[in-house]
């Protein structure tokens, strides 16, 4: 599923694409995808508005309108926004068209979880996918002493505390698990265990690792991580050399190095 990183580079790419574009056709080719309001009262309100901006609030991308309307999007396992010329001929597993100046801003997705709703932008805060996130672990309110907030009093693993993106918003599996790696700590180890100065590792961990995923993302649409790089060249830990460890923590699977976090 995309994660934080996947996100920002969409978001980064669409802001270079679409910002200043004026919406045209409409063409919804799975009603599912458009969720509120229903798919023709949604083609209706956003025809002929200017995209004004792009962001991102934890794994959910907004487009901004003009007229003070907002598109949410979350991409889910396999969705993906793409800008093609409008002569494209439609690619399969095409949900939604877009039409813009000269250009279709197109919603792709094979498995169909992926969807899109219209919110009046002064609502953005109330609704309820967008109201029940935490802290964005890349923005400024993220701070070292918001961070031991967010630990003090908390049990429950490690890996756990990662998932929940009603108390830090963006972070998946893939992206838990590096951080932990980077981190030296080990995905099961409870919350109320970890010391000052292994909280702060965490935090930079936390940081670094995002960074450095929407780096890659940007520049080659390649994720990077020492431990997702290490699994795919045959499950040896980069560190030690010894084989990486699997298990099911916080419902999913797991990726570790029993050697080398503790």
């Amino acid at each position: 599923m995309p994660e934080l990183p996947d996100v920002e580079t969409v978001v980064r790419m669409l802001r270079r694409r679409i910002v200043g574009g004026r919406i045209g056709r409409i063409r919804v080719l799975d009603r599912s995808v458009v969720r509120s309001p229903v798919p023709a009262v949604f083609a209706r309100r956003v025809q002929g508005r200017v995209i004004q901006a792009v962001h991102r609030r934890g794994k959910y991308l907004l487009i901004d309108l003009e007229g003070a309307s907002t598109i949410v999007g979350h991409l889910r396992m396999t969705g993906d926004f793409a800008v093609v010329p409008r002569r494209e001929p439609i690619r399969p597993h095409t949900r939604l068209v877009v039409g813009l100046d000269g250009t279709d801003l197109r919603f792709i997705d094979q498995r169909r979880f992926g969807h899109v709703d219209l919110v009046a932008t002064h609502a953005l805060e109330a609704f309820p996918a967008l109201q029940r996130l935490g802290v964005e672990p890349l923005g400024p309110a993220f701070t070292q002493d918001r961070f031991r907030a967010i630990l003090r009093g908390r049990r429950g693993s490690l890996k756990g505390l990662l998932l929940r993106q009603d108390l830090i918003a963006g972070i998946g599996n893939l992206y838990a698990d590096e951080i932990l790696f980077q981190a030296r700590l080990r995905p099961a180890r409870q919350v109320d265990s970890l010391r000052p100065v292994e909280a702060r590792h965490l935090y930079h961990a936390m940081r670094n690792a995002l960074r450095r995923g929407v780096a890659a993302l940007s520049r080659r649409r390649t994720a990077v991580g020492d431990l997702f790089e290490a699994r795919a060249r045959g499950g040896a830990c980069p560190r030690c050399r010894r084989p990486l460890t699997s298990a099911t923590i916080a419902g999913r699977t797991t990726y570790f190095c029993p050697r080398c976090q503790r």
